[in-house]
């Protein structure tokens, strides 16, 4: 489970995340064989691929397939780049990542250096609420990409996350997140992931021993933007 340290109201405290509990849990899916139970494994199918190739090759033979290593287990399989230039397959040691940014109507903007990024949601500085919007704004506003739960660890965590939890209800609003002493930052929850703008939206209900909440992490990397109108066409 990830941990994540959050300030709010001038407190702070360090609570964890994972993922949101499915709805209605799913039902065990076991497939069995007269031979015994099906294990999922991952083998070669043993293609070859083919640049060019003649109708004699296909008949006389079959030099799509290559049956010594058709079937073969892969163990500790990494992926790769190959290079699409090559005639054969061949590994790309030498490349680049790199980011593509687009404008709202699809165009490709910038290309840019791909940047690593350190995990950045449980340092000594907490996470700050940076302003709180509408749900329906924030809703209609961005595309989320990912979702997590914040959950208590003991009493006072809880006591802590039920009342930010309560406050986002009744104001039916939602909490924008920042990292960095200022709160300005993106949220990057793994070392070598994407930066998130961070949204909170949280639920409760009942008083004491009933209290409950949910407080949903909302992941947001696109911002829904409508397209500059187009110039007026000349007669």
């Amino acid at each position: 489970m990830l941990t994540i340290h959050l300030e709010d109201n001038g407190r702070s405290a360090r609570v964890g995340l994972s993922s949101a509990p499915a709805e209605k849990a799913a039902a065990p899916l076991e497939q069995v064989t007269s031979a015994g139970r099906i294990k999922r494994v991952q083998a070669l199918n043993g293609q070859n691929p083919l640049t060019s190739v003649t109708p004699a090759q296909l008949i006389e033979g079959d030099p799509e397939l290559d049956l010594q290593s058709a079937g073969r287990l892969m163990r500790d399989a990494t992926a790769v780049y190959l290079d699409p230039t090559a005639e054969q397959p061949v590994i790309a040691t030498e490349f680049k990542d790199v980011e593509v940014v687009y404008t709202p109507d699809g165009q490709e903007k910038e290309r840019r250096a791909r940047v690593y990024r350190t995990a950045n949601v449980d340092l000594t500085a907490p996470l700050k609420i940076v302003r709180r919007l509408p749900v329906k704004e924030c809703l209609t506003r961005f595309v989320f990409r990912g979702m997590q739960q914040l959950v208590h660890t003991d009493g006072l965590t809880f006591d802590f996350l039920y009342n930010l939890a309560k406050s986002l209800q009744e104001s039916q609003s939602m909490a924008l997140l920042g990292s960095g002493p200022k709160g300005t930052g993106p949220l990057v929850l793994r070392d070598g992931g994407l930066p998130f703008r961070a949204f909170l939206y949280g639920e409760a209900k009942g008083a004491g021993e009933n209290a409950s909440y949910q407080l949903l992490l909302l992941l947001s990397d696109q911002e829904l933007k409508r397209p500059a109108a187009p110039a007026p066409s000349t007669p």
